[in-house]
């Protein structure tokens, strides 16, 4: 039987028995790097703190390429909200790669965090942009050059992200 034919009901029921498993295990590898922080503030407000919630939702229920642009769009907003409330007009809009080497300079990221995001930045912009068939920048090109599915990739991916958001809040004006 096809999705098409089932009820809500019906659908619900069958993606659970597929797939409740797989959530779990992602749900315990969520907590596992979840940092042990006692409060948790959001730069941005209340927009940073859906992004961030959904991202983790996403994540749990399979849907990477939700989780690597909600992800990042959390940096990215958190990022700019900070800088903001530094006195740092000129970057209220900036783009992502603007805002990474400022981040590094402001002490907020390390040489490391940087690359790890602007490799995750680079992800990103293979799901938000149109890339030809065959460009070194795929997904396709990645998953053949690793010998994975192309999911597989996107799952590391979003799988990176979550877990650099996880050591941004743990040092960075997120947690107090």
């Amino acid at each position: 039987m096809k999705s098409a034919d089932l009820s809500p009901e019906e659908w619900l029921e069958r993606e659970d028995r597929v797939d409740r498993e797989r959530r779990l295990n992602r749900l315990r590898w969520i907590a596992g790097e979840y940092p042990p922080i006692e409060f948790q503030l959001f730069p941005g407000g209340e927009m940073s703190k859906y992004l961030f919630e959904e991202a983790r939702y996403c994540f749990a229920y399979g849907q990477f390429l939700a989780t690597i642009m909600l992800g990042l769009a959390f940096i990215e907003q958190s990022l700019a909200a900070s800088f903001f409330a530094k006195g740092r007009n000129d970057l209220e809009r900036a783009k992502f790669s603007k805002l990474l080497p400022e981040a590094v300079q402001q002490g907020w990221l390390s040489q490391t965090g940087f690359e790890q995001l602007e490799r995750a930045r680079q992800n990103r912009n293979t799901v938000a942009h149109f890339r030809r068939p065959g460009h070194e920048d795929t997904i396709e090109r990645r998953s053949v050059e690793q010998d994975e599915i192309p999911y597989t990739v996107i799952e590391e991916d979003a799988r990176n992200v979550l877990a650099i958001i996880f050591r941004l809040i743990e040092r960075w004006p997120f947690s107090v």
